[in-house]
């Protein structure tokens, strides 16, 4: 199991030592749709880093990157022992992928400047606003999981486009069909973390599934979501953070 060549466009797969244990792994605790779609956007990155202006990224580490890829959705794994309770699903995603590194007899020839900068590119890969901006590995992780959403419309916040061309995204969905990663297979997922894990999405852009469409995706619980998620919104804690500690000045 490794990812392939795809002559027809021209792609040739580097030397990923790690690669084909990676795709094992994600193979063995994904359902299909979830493990295609870490595939192919190992596969976007790769062809998205081929057109980066060295500006941008120059020299990627690509054993990063693409190993990235496909372990960046771990926290989607249907082995519950592998998933924590209290973390977003992206940082179980790279601690998952850490623990996996750490097993490897491999793991000797990233060290752990490199296991981190794979940690930083999983953990944010869903948080464009700073992914973008992080070291290339990180920026080509995001973009390689955001391509799988947008397609041939890819392109980087300097507004350079035309990263992946149509041939090139018709080429890898053939080989990685979608499988069910569709609307109602994406909404799917994101209700289920805000019902298994509902604390964990509070903070970041996961809670609109659950303030939308209830925690089953159909509306069930969704007051009730709702009203824990206000709650817990920074803005008003903070506020009332800062009220106690000015009131705390005042007793000096």
């Amino acid at each position: 199991m490794s990812l392939v060549d795809i002559p027809e466009i021209g792609l040739q797969i580097p030397q990923i030592p790690l690669a084909a244990k990676a795709l094992a792994f994600c193979k063995e605790h994904c359902s299909e749709p979830v493990y295609n779609h870490a595939v192919r956007a190992a596969y976007w990155a790769l062809i998205i880093s081929q057109r980066l202006p060295k500006t941008i990224a120059p020299s990627p580490d690509l054993d990063i990157v693409v190993v990235g890829c496909i372990l960046h959705d771990m926290g989607w794994a249907r082995t519950a022992g592998l998933l924590s309770k209290d973390k977003r699903f992206e940082v179980d995603s790279a601690n998952i992928a850490r623990d996996f590194l750490d097993s490897q007899p491999l793991r000797e020839t990233w060290g752990q400047d490199k296991i981190q900068r794979m940690w930083d590119g999983i953990a944010l890969h869903a948080t464009p606003s700073i992914a973008k901006f992080g070291a290339p590995e990180v920026a080509l992780i995001h973009l390689g999981v955001i391509a799988d959403f947008v397609g041939p419309s890819v392109s980087l916040s300097t507004g350079e486009s035309d990263l992946i061309l149509l041939d090139e995204y018709h080429a890898v969905m053939k080989l990685f069909p979608r499988a069910g990663f569709n609307r109602d297979g994406f909404k799917d997922i994101m209700c289920w973390l805000c019902h298994e894990k509902a604390e964990t999405t509070y903070d970041n852009w996961v809670s609109g599934f659950g303030l939308k469409f209830g925690t089953d995706g159909n509306g069930t619980d969704r007051e009730t979501f709702a009203h824990a998620w206000e709650e817990n919104q920074f803005a008003s804690s903070l506020l009332l953070a800062l009220d106690k500690l000015e009131a705390l000045d005042n007793t000096a």
